[in-house]
């Protein structure tokens, strides 16, 4: 499902310049993106319920994953103009994510929490939180 997370906003936010996965996401806070404002998508958890069935095995999974979104503002020391850029994409990015499936196996997407990672070097690092639900079948 992140392929489809990552090709989804690459089409639906064309204000981000980079938005890449996991992988990328390691080299980003490595050594800050190589463009912003950026959104990394990466897996965070899946719980799957008990079975419901007798017969097989049939369990609802929570799934959840994280966007990630990097915004550089160098005009003040004090993030004020990182955090008015942030919130903007943000918007755009919840406008995109809110409802949307994935995939037809995934229920539609609910927003979760939302946390300031950090802010260093220029760069504000915010991360949100969204939710799916899909099941797990055993084949009999």
């Amino acid at each position: 499902m992140i392929s489809e997370v990552v090709t989804y906003l690459q089409a639906a936010v064309p204000a981000l310049k980079q938005v890449g996965a996991a992988a990328q996401f390691q080299a980003a806070v490595e050594s800050n993106p190589r463009a912003t404002p950026a959104a990394f998508v990466i897996p965070l958890s899946e719980d799957p319920g008990p079975s419901t069935m007798a017969d097989q095995v049939i369990q609802r999974v929570a799934t959840s994953f994280g966007v990630v979104l990097v915004v550089k503002n160098l005009t003040d020391n004090k993030g004020v103009a990182a955090s008015q850029d942030l919130e903007v994409l943000r918007k755009e990015v919840k406008a995109a994510l809110l409802g949307w499936q994935p995939a037809p196996e995934f229920d539609p997407l609910q927003r979760g929490r939302g946390v300031l990672l950090t802010f260093k070097d220029g760069h504000m690092w915010w991360q949100d939180i969204y939710l799916t639900t899909t099941y797990d079948r055993s084949i009999l």
